[in-house]
């Protein structure tokens, strides 16, 4: 009894350490431009649209918590603006009562409150399902948060908060004994890929790799043919949204287009002329001209993407050109972007090695293949497809938490005390230059 006391108390203090790192995240980002942000003079758009600069980062959340409009790419995010509604709802209720758009302030606590399950959940992933220390659980949470657009995706809004919790739910539940419970997956998979189309792809591999460890060929296909039921449901949503709301899209774009005309006619014509010539640019870039392949782009490095974007930047910040958007007109930010400190490529360097020891020690280990696919399946996206090659890194909380789930395997498969204590103190050299060295940089740049 006593035990159990003291497991609930330590669990309890846990989760009460993660709400605070996250509170005061968000907190800080409450602070970047409060005066445009909460004013109620201000359209929505106006009021986000240039304060706003955070790398590939959209502000279409905060946009639509403020005022709903579903202006997210229905074929990319099918459902994403009707997750939101019950904070636009919430922000509504609020901002009557206290005269001023609360849209920050509503986000903010929901995204601390997301970001403490997730560390909730990835806690008890380490302890349960790998069996880990208190003390290497905690470690492992704290290296992992270090990295830079995983952080950053606890206080920034976009839809990479809600992707990685149901990725990381997925693989915590796809890890028991007996698997996910076909509802379970399908729920999940209709909820993830509401959220991004290709979220369900990741939870369908996931789903896949522990079925096959649990059933034969015949209760495999008959798994994957479930998988219909939430597909079809997911393309009368679609049907319906633009039957319903696309028209009304369409509307209210045209008219404060012509209300631009009649305020500035040639200020919008040059803007229109512009917009062609930079997304006919765009195309020639394409891997494949379609729509679903509109951010690719065929001129960057497979190589220098890999360890500068993927690697790189997800893990440790660029000093040069910090948080500028590649995609944006008004920024010079390269695609490509080096260090000029050599020992940023010496802590990725380190990250990569500690994942590979982890693939190694954990490769018989079915938690590791199921914390692999994801990985596994944007690097076929973003480095064989060069998907979103601009800003991938901001992506980083899509598959990341799988080098920790493969260092923890790492630790608990290695007999050797020498190498453990050596990955430990690794492990603790690397968090504590992650969260020096992005922190001494975010900090400077949220703050006015």
């Amino acid at each position: 009894m006593e035990r159990n006391t003291h497991h609930r108390i330590y669990v309890f203090l846990i989760a009460l350490l993660g709400l605070c790192i996250f509170g005061a995240m968000n907190g800080l980002m409450l602070m970047h431009s409060p005066e445009a942000w909460t004013s109620q003079k201000l359209g929505a758009w106006t009021a986000f649209h240039k304060e706003f600069v955070f790398s590939g980062f959209d502000q279409f959340t905060y946009v639509v918590v403020t005022k709903w409009r579903p202006i997210f790419e229905i074929y990319r995010h099918p459902m994403l603006a009707f997750m939101i509604w019950p904070l636009t709802w919430i922000n509504s209720v609020l901002s009557d009562y206290f005269h001023m758009n609360c849209a920050i302030y509503v986000v903010a606590v929901t995204y601390t409150l997301m970001s403490t399950a997730t560390w909730c959940l990835l806690y008890a992933l380490f302890r349960r399902r790998i069996g880990l220390s208190r003390a290497l659980s905690l470690l492992l949470l704290l290296f992992y948060f270090g990295f830079a657009y995983v952080l950053l995706v606890s206080f920034v809004p976009d839809h990479m908060i809600w992707t990685q919790f149901l990725l990381i739910l997925t693989i915590y539940l796809a890890s028991s004994k007996k698997g996910m419970k076909w509802w379970q997956a399908l729920v999940i998979y209709f909820i993830a890929a509401g959220v991004t189309l290709t979220n369900g792809i990741k939870v369908w591999l996931i789903d896949m790799v522990a079925a096959y460890s649990n059933a034969n060929y015949i209760k495999l296909f008959r798994r994957s043919l479930l998988y219909f039921i939430p597909t079809i449901l997911m393309g009368c949503v679609y049907l319906w949204h633009q039957d319903v709301y696309d028209d009304k899209e369409v509307s209210y774009r045209e008219m404060i287009r012509q209300r631009a005309i009649e305020r500035d006619s040639v200020g919008v014509m040059k803007k229109f002329t512009r917009d062609s010539l930079a997304l006919a640019k765009r195309r020639g870039k394409q891997s494949v001209d379609s729509p679903f392949f509109a951010f690719t782009d065929n001129t960057v490095d497979r190589g220098q993407l890999l360890y500068e974007n993927f690697f790189g930047e997800g893990f440790i910040l660029h000093r040069d050109h910090l948080m500028e958007d590649a995609n944006a007109k008004k920024n010079s930010r390269p695609v490509i972007v080096h260090y000029k400190d050599w020992w940023n490529y010496v802590a990725e360097a380190g990250i990569l090695v500690l994942f590979a020891g982890g693939i190694w020690f954990g490769r018989k280990k079915r938690l590791l293949w199921l914390a692999m696919m994801p990985f596994l399946f944007d690097v076929c996206l973003h480095i064989g497809l060069r998907f979103a090659a601009a800003d991938v890194y901001i992506m980083t909380a899509h598959w990341a938490y799988v080098i920790p789930i493969a260092i923890g395997l790492m630790l608990k498969e290695c007999k050797k005390a020498f190498l453990q204590n050596a990955v430990m103190a690794i492990l603790v050299v690397l968090t504590v230059f992650l969260w020096w060295h992005n922190l001494n940089l975010l900090v400077p740049y949220i703050l006015p």
